[in-house]
Order: structure tokens, then sequence, then C-alpha cells
């Protein structure tokens, strides 16, 4: 009697804890891959990222000091990482794209800088691209509320 107790009881306690484990294991590998990334371009520590959030495998790095934003997206196969040096911005907006036709659909949301020099380079941080080929989905709305908030993080510190 008490022996397919303890069985069943251990087969519950393996059901619960596996995915558990698995979960956190993930989350450091995650956290530990951040890290990484952001010291690689931290461009030779010149930039000490501060503000940092995390959302859907999305990271967002921010020196305060030094006027320093670094973007890392790890939906894709390989991470995507976008450097801007707000220095060189005047403002930040959201920027976004539907299909023609299609207002409650987004195909694209990006911050996008305006430069104090006036000249037109690559100053846009691309949140969401329905045309990528994402490893786990991405729900364009969240990544616009994301991007909003990062938004007004930005104009209080240019």
């Amino acid at each position: 009697m008490d022996t397919p107790i303890i069985i069943i009881g251990l087969v519950l306690i393996a059901i619960v804890a596996l995915p558990l484990y698995l979960v956190l294991r993930a989350h450091k590998l995650d956290k530990n891959q951040i890290k990484t990334l952001f010291a690689q371009h931290s461009q030779d520590n010149q930039y000490q990222f501060q503000l940092i959030a995390t959302h859907s495998r999305k990271a967002l790095g921010m020196d305060i000091k030094k006027k320093g934003l670094l973007f890392i997206d790890f939906n894709l196969k390989e991470p995507f990482v976008s450097f801007q040096d707000l220095k060189q911005s005047e403002s930040c907006k959201v920027a976004t794209s539907s299909p023609q036709g299609k207002s409650n659909m987004l195909k694209k949301v990006e911050l996008f800088f305006t430069s104090k020099n006036g000249t037109a380079q690559d100053n846009t941080v691309l949140f969401h691209d329905a045309d990528r080929d994402y490893i786990v989905p991405v729900y364009a709305q969240e990544e616009l509320k994301l991007a909003q908030q990062w938004q007004e993080i930005i104009q209080k510190h240019l």
C-alpha cells in the first residue's frame, strides 16, 4: 500500500520539478548571455548600462551618464544587437507601419532618433518586423507598448 503511494508521489514531484528546473536554467542562461553581450558591446568599457529591461527575449540597456542605448533581440537565430549613441540624438519617437488597408495590424515597430547635426544615418532601433523569422512568436502590440515605455525613458534622459 505504501509503495504505490510513494511511487505516485515521486512521479508527481518529477512532473513539477523537471519543467521548473528547465525554466530556471533557461532564465539563467539568458541572463548570462545578456551580460556577455552587454560587456562585448560596451565599447571597451566606455559604457556601463544601468537601466536594463528584458521583455519577451528582448533586452534594453541604457547608460544614463554617457548617453548610450543598447538593444538586443534574442528571438532571431542570431541575436540582433543595435547600439545608439544618445549624445548625437535630439529626440526620440516611436514609428510604426501597417500593411496597406489594415490599420489594426502592425508590420514594423521601431524607435526613430532625430540627430542633432541633421545628418541622416542609421538612427533607428527596430523592435518588431513582421518580415523577420522569429524563433518565438512575437506580438507587435506588446512590442509597441515596450517601445513607447522606452521612448519616454529615453526622452527623460536626452
